[in-house]
């Protein structure tokens, strides 16, 4: 079981890293420790309706980044895509708009030097795995950073072997 857990977070863990691209991250993990992970063997997308305000109704180029890394690393690591799985995954993403400010001031009263300011956007993708049997979620992740939509597809590839 255990085996199966670390497959699981690795999967999620790089996954997720490169579909958010992050600059800055946190990645937080959940599951029923009463549950046997090492049953699962394969695994199918839930059908999810996206709210008109869902960033990735917004951007389905997003959405099938995080669906491929997803896809990608599960099958990479032995479970096979089925339209009768033994689990379902669901994700969403939230984002919030933000400033980082630098302060480059110095010198006596702070006066030489300056203050940049910069828009950015913090985002979080939670994924869920929900049993099939049970309908019950036995497995949640989170990963929130910052997000640079200017080096996104870069910092995608970057992560999958030429």
């Amino acid at each position: 079981m255990m085996k199966t857990f670390r497959m699981l977070f690795t999967c999620f863990c790089i996954g997720l890293l490169s579909a958010l691209s992050a600059v800055a991250q946190s990645v937080q993990t959940d599951y029923d420790h009463n549950f046997n992970l090492a049953k699962f063997k394969t695994f199918g997308f839930y059908e999810q309706t996206r709210r008109p305000n869902d960033p990735l109704a917004a951007s389905p180029i997003n959405d099938r980044r995080i669906h491929d890394a997803l896809d990608s690393q599960l099958s990479a690591n032995g479970l096979a895509q089925n339209t009768s799985p033994d689990f379902w995954i669901a994700y969403s993403v939230a984002t919030r708009q933000g400033f980082d400010i630098q302060d480059n001031r110095m010198g006596i009263l702070q006066r030489m030097g300056s203050v940049n300011v910069n828009p950015t956007t913090e985002g979080t993708l939670v994924v869920v795995f929900i049993d099939s049997a049970t309908k019950r979620e036995v497995w949640r992740g989170y990963l929130t950073g910052y997000i640079d939509p200017k080096d996104l597809n870069k910092d995608v590839n970057k992560v999958w072997p030429s």
